[in-house]
């Protein structure tokens, strides 16, 4: 069910990548991901009812702070597409660069939130957030690359023009 929400989504995503994105767009995009996300989350992280405020009410920070990061990916994802057909080193680098620049403040945020769980709850309940997270970020990876040609094939599909 959730990966059929969450591919459901990138699909979206990839779709409106062809667009050009409104900052609103990628908003309701973000949000929409949030609540999928939240859903998902909730089938797997066993969390003890003592410490279920108290991880809801974090995991719902990590989530808005993590809005930001998912609209650039977003807009990200747009720029990638949009540079397939003038791609230049120096806009494959600064591409590639606005990835791991992207990828480091999730993790970071992601770590910082472990943390707080961790403090709040337990190590065992920030640990299945930590997993649970990095599952559903692989997942909807995937699931939108696997949507978006990478630039080697389409280098490869010109030449066979």
């Amino acid at each position: 069910m959730k990966l059929i929400l969450l591919t459901v989504f990138g699909l979206c995503i990839f779709a409106s990548s062809y667009a050009q994105t409104s900052d609103e767009e990628a908003q309701a995009m973000a949000n929409l991901l949030g609540v999928q996300k939240k859903e998902a989350m909730a089938k797997l992280v066993a969390v003890s009812a003592k410490d279920s405020a108290a991880f809801w009410k974090i995991y719902d920070e990590y989530a808005k702070k993590n809005i930001a990061t998912g609209k650039g990916r977003i807009k990200l994802y747009e720029q990638t597409v949009h540079a397939y057909g003038n791609m230049t080193s120096a806009t494959a680098d600064s591409l590639a660069m606005k990835y791991f620049a992207n990828r480091q403040s999730q993790e970071k945020t992601l770590e910082e939130y472990y943390m707080k769980i961790k403090k709040a709850t337990n190590a065992n309940v920030a640990f299945q957030f930590y997993q649970a997270e990095l599952y559903l970020l692989t997942q909807i990876r995937a699931s939108i690359m696997q949507q978006i040609p990478t630039y080697g094939q389409v280098q490869l599909a010109t030449k066979k023009q």
